[in-house]
C-alpha cells in the first residue's frame, strides 16, 4: 500500500475492488452456461432476444467506410448512416465485432452521443437498451473487431433471455450456487472503495471528476438498490474472490465445488484463436487472451485484465493462479502500476518451478 496516498487503508485478500473488464469473462461464462442448456446460441440473432436492435444503423464516413476502421486523424465528423450489411449475432457480441463502443473513439461527434446516454445512470437494462437503440453501430456486425460495450449489452440479451436479472444470474449459477464469496454488483455493507488513481501526469493522484471517461462523465455508483448490472464493466471483487471464481472454471475440485461449465466449453473459451497476436497475446474471443511470449513464465498464460489495472492469470498445466489489482487507470508509462513487479514475481516462481522439473 503506497502510504503516502493512502495513510489509513489496510489492504488484503478480502477488499473490495473495482474489476470493470474483468466483469467480461463472467457474463461470457454465464452465457457459455445457458449455451450448454440450449437457452441461447451463438448463432442466434440479438434481435431475438432485444428486438429494439433489429434496424441498428452504422456510422460511416462520405467514403461510407465506417468508423470502426478509421484512425482519429481522419475525422468522420460529421457521419452519415447506412443500412447493416450483415446480421447482428450473439457471436459478434462476444468477440468485440458486434459494434458497439466506449466514448473512447476519438471521434467527438460518436464519443458525444455515448456519453450522453449516461450509461451508469440508466435506470435498468430496459432503459440502457432503449437509449443504445438510438445510437449507430461503428461498424458492419462481424466487419472487424473492435473493443466496446458489446459485452455489456450480452449482458442484457441474458436478461431478456432468461427473465432474470444479471445479478440473480450471477447469484445462482455461480457466488450462490458455488459459494463464492468477493464477486458481485453492489456494494457490500460498510465497506467503502479505494478511490481511483491516475499516473497521467507523471505523479500518481486521485482521479478527477470525468477522467475515468469509459462512458463519458460518469462511473457505476454500485449501490445496493441498483436494478442496472453492466456484465461488460460493473463488477466489484475482492482477489481472494476472483480467483476462486477461476478455480471454479479451472480446477473446481480444489474448492469441492461440482463443473460449472463442460470442458468442452472451457476449451472452446482458451483455444488459440486464428488471427494476429497483439501485446496482449492471442484474443481467444472470450475474454480471455492468451499470452504468446517466448519466455517461460509467459507461455501458454491465458490472462484478463481491467481498466484500473486489475488483472488475472492462469496457468493450467501448473494449476497456479494469479491476481495484481491497483486501482490506477492510467500511468505515465502507459504500461500499468505494478506491471514490472508482476513479471518479475513470474520470472521468479518459474524459475524455482524449474528446478522441480
Amino acid at each position: 500500500v503506497n502510504r503516502k496516498l493512502l495513510p489509513d487503508v489496510s489492504i488484503n485478500a478480502n477488499t473490495w475492488i473495482r474489476i470493470w473488464s474483468m466483469s467480461k469473462l463472467v457474463t461470457i461464462s454465464l452465457a457459455m452456461d445457458l449455451i450448454e442448456e440450449n437457452t441461447i446460441s451463438l448463432k442466434d440473432p440479438v434481435s431475438n432476444y432485444i428486438p429494439e436492435f433489429k434496424d441498428l444503423k452504422v456510422a460511416v464516413n462520405s467514403d461510407r467506410i465506417s468508423l470502426a476502421r478509421l484512425q482519429s486523424k481522419d475525422n468522420p465528423c460529421p457521419f452519415n448512416l447506412v443500412d447493416a450489411d450483415s446480421v447482428l449475432k450473439i457471436k459478434n457480441l462476444f468477440d468485440h465485432t458486434a459494434g458497439f463502443y466506449y466514448a473512447l473513439t476519438g471521434f467527438g461527434c460518436i464519443d458525444s452521443l455515448f456519453a450522453n446516454v449516461d450509461a451508469p445512470n440508466q435506470k435498468d437494462g430496459d432503459e440502457l437498451i432503449k437509449s443504445l437503440a438510438q445510437l449507430p453501430l461503428i461498424q458492419h456486425p462481424g466487419e472487424i473487431y473492435r473493443y466496446g460495450m458489446n459485452t455489456t449489452v450480452l449482458g442484457l440479451l441474458l436478461e431478456r433471455a432468461t427473465g432474470q436479472s444479471l445479478n440473480d444470474l450471477v447469484l445462482n449459477r455461480i457466488t450462490n450456487l458455488h459459494n463464492i464469496n468477493g464477486l458481485r454488483y453492489t456494494l457490500p455493507e460498510n465497506v467503502n472503495l479505494i478511490p481511483g488513481f491516475t499516473g497521467r501526469d507523471g505523479d500518481l493522484r486521485k482521479v478527477r471528476d470525468g477522467e475515468l471517461d469509459l462512458y463519458g462523465e460518469n462511473v457505476p455508483d454500485y449501490h445496493p438498490e441498483t436494478n442496472l448490472f453492466l456484465g461488460g464493466e460493473g463488477m466489484l471483487a475482492t482477489a481472494k474472490g476472483y480467483i476462486n471464481f477461476m478455480r471454479l472454471l479451472f480446477f473446481s475440485s480444489s474448492i469441492k465445488s461440482k463443473e460449472f461449465l463442460s470442458e468442452e466449453s472451457i476449451k472452446e473459451m482458451t483455444s488459440k484463436p486464428k488471427g494476429e497476436q497483439n501485446d496482449d497475446g492471442y484474443n481467444t474471443g472470450y475474454a480471455f487472451y492468451l499470452t504468446s511470449e517466448t519466455h517461460s513464465y509467459e507461455k501458454n498464460i491465458l490472462r484478463v485484465g481491467g481498466y484500473e489495472k486489475t488483472g488475472c492469470w492462469v496457468d493450467r498445466k501448473n494449476q497456479l493462479i494469479g491476481t495484481l489489482f491497483t486501482q490506477a487507470n492510467e500511468t505515465a508509462d502507459k504500461i500499468g502500476l505494478g506491471s514490472k513487479m508482476q513479471n518479475d514475481f513470474k520470472q521468479e516462481l518459474y524459475r524455482q518451478l524449474s528446478n522441480y522439473e
